[in-house]
C-alpha cells in the first residue's frame, strides 16, 4: 500500500500525537518500573500468572523506550533525521512489543479463566518452569508474526520518512499479509478476552453468592472492565482506521487522503496507550502492586507538600 501525495501536514494533529505519545511515555515507564520493581522486592510467591504478567512488563517497557524517538518525529512535523536503520530497528521494536504486550494480555485472561472455570484440568499444574517455557515461546512467535515489512521507510536528499503509524507495504501480497496479521493479532485476543472474562464472572456468580464474598465478584468486574475498556478504547479504533483505509483507498481526493493519513497517526498512537493503563490490571491483580503504587503516590504528595510549604510559612511572616 502506497502512501499518499497528498502531504499538506496538520500541525494541530502532529503536535497532539506527539504530545500523547510524550505523556504515554512518561506515564507508562513511571508506571511500569514501580511494576518491575514490585515483581523484584515485594511479591513473595510467583505462580504462572505472575509470570505472564511480568512479561507484560518487560513487554510494556521495551514498548515506551521507542516512544521518545516517535513523539520527537510527530512534533518536529514528521521530519526524520536519525537514519534509515533506526527507523527500522523502532518501527520493529513498536510493531513487536505492542504484539506482545497483546499476546501476554491474552495469556492471563486465559490463566485465569482455566482456573477458575476449569479448576480440574491437567494444564493448571503447570509449574513455573512450564509458565517461562510458554512466555519464551510466545516472545519467539511474535519474533515470527511480526510484519517485516512495517520496516519500510522513504529517503530523499534531505531526511528520511519513517512512516510509524501509517499501514505500508511494498508488493501487493506482502502488504495482505500485513493487514491481515495485524487484524489478526488484535481481533482474535479480543474475542478470546471477552469469552474468557464473560465465563469467569458467570462462574464466580454462581460460586459465591455469600455476601461476606461479594467483594471478590466486584473486583472480577472492574478487573473484566478494565482489559475490555484497554483493548476497546487503545485497539478498536486503529481497527476501524485500518478498515477505512482499504475502504477509502481507491479515493483520489486529498482531502480524504489527508483525512485518512491523520486518523491512522491519532488511532496508531492510541495503540501505545495500553503500556500506561497496564499498571491497572496489576492492582486488581494482586495487593503487592497496590500498596507499592499507594506507596509511590503517597511518596510524590509528601514532596509536593513540602515543596509548597517554605512558600506557606513566607507568605504567613509576612501577613
Amino acid at each position: 500500500m502506497e502512501r499518499t501525495n497528498c502531504s499538506a501536514a496538520s500541525t494541530v494533529v502532529e503536535t497532539a500525537v506527539g504530545t500523547m505519545l510524550t505523556l504515554e511515555c512518561v506515564l507508562g515507564l513511571m508506571g511500569n518500573a514501580v511494576a518491575l520493581w514490585t515483581f523484584f522486592y515485594r511479591l513473595k510467591v510467583w505462580k504462572p500468572y505472575a509470570v505472564y504478567l511480568f512479561n507484560l512488563v518487560v513487554a510494556d517497557l521495551l514498548l515506551v523506550t521507542s516512544l521518545p524517538f516517535f513523539a520527537a518525529f510527530y512534533l518536529k512535523g514528521k521530519t526524520w533525521k536519525l537514519g534509515h536503520m533506526p527507523c527500522q530497528v523502532l518501527l520493529f521494536l513498536l510493531a513487536f512489543s505492542r504484539g506482545v504486550g497483546v499476546a501476554f494480555l491474552t495469556t492471563v485472561a486465559l490463566d485465569r479463566y482455566l482456573r477458575v472455570v476449569h479448576p480440574r484440568l491437567r494444564v493448571n499444574l503447570l509449574s513455573l518452569r512450564a509458565a517461562w517455557g510458554i512466555s519464551s515461546l510466545i516472545w519467539l512467535l511474535m519474533v515470527v508474526l511480526t510484519p517485516q515489512n512495517v520496516l519500510t521507510c522513504r529517503t530523499t536528499q534531505n531526511f528520511t520518512e519513517c512512516p510509524s503509524f501509517y499501514p505500508t507495504g511494498g508488493a501487493k501480497a506482502i502488504a495482505t499479509c500485513q493487514e491481515v496479521l495485524f487484524f489478526l493479532q488484535v481481533l482474535l485476543p479480543f474475542g478470546l478476552i471477552s469469552i474468557c472474562n464473560s465465563g469467569l464472572i458467570r462462574t464466580l456468580q454462581k460460586r459465591l453468592r455469600e455476601s461476606d464474598k461479594q467483594p471478590r465478584i466486584r473486583r472480577a468486574r472492574v478487573l473484566v472492565a478494565i482489559v475490555l475498556l484497554l483493548f476497546g478504547l487503545c485497539f478498536l479504533p486503529s481497527v476501524l482506521t485500518r478498515a477505512l483505509v482499504h475502504i477509502l483507498q481507491e479515493f483520489k481526493s486529498c482531502s480524504v487522503q489527508q483525512a485518512i493519513v491523520r486518523a491512522s497517526d491519532i488511532a496508531g498512537s492510541l495503540t501505545c496507550l495500553h503500556s500506561t493503563l497496564s499498571p491497572a490490571i496489576y492492582c486488581f491483580s494482586n495487593s503487592a502492586f497496590t500498596h507499592s503504587y499507594r506507596k509511590v503516590l503517597k511518596s510524590l504528595r509528601g514532596r509536593r507538600k513540602a515543596a509548597e510549604s517554605p512558600s506557606d510559612n513566607l507568605r504567613d511572616s509576612y501577613s
